[in-house]
């Protein structure tokens, strides 16, 4: 299989905050890139909802600030889960950035590629 991914990405756990004019919902990423975001939601959010994102990007050590990046994205895919208990059911979602600044998207890189990766969570992304 030929990979078609441009962007490295991180499993990471970031806090994260989607709204649009109807909700807001606190989550946190399962995993991210420079160009978007897969993360778990309660409420389906069907593809092509445009979103605002909010994502706090932690320091590179105790000594470096959080950041905050603020952007628009779009839902790009919707995977509800199938789980045993409807109490926890949730939905997996991936959000493509299409509207940020290039010192937020640098950001986003440097933390995806920063030294803090175990070489097992980072992976390719599209």
């Amino acid at each position: 299989m030929i990979e078609r991914r441009k962007n490295i990405r991180a499993k990471k756990n970031i806090p994260l905050k989607l709204a649009d004019t109807a909700f807001d919902i606190i989550t946190e990423t399962v995993d991210i890139s420079s160009s978007g975001v897969y993360c778990r939601v309660t409420r389906n959010l069907v593809p092509m909802s445009k979103i605002e994102v909010v994502l706090l990007i932690p320091g590179k050590d105790a000594s470096s600030p959080t950041r905050k990046i603020r952007c628009k994205g779009v839902v790009v895919r919707t995977e509800p889960a199938i789980i045993k208990y409807a109490d926890k059911a949730h939905y997996n979602i991936a959000i493509f950035f299409t509207d940020i600044s290039k010192k937020d998207q640098k950001i986003a890189e440097d933390y995806v590629a920063s030294g803090n990766l175990d070489p097992a969570e980072i992976q390719i992304s599209q």
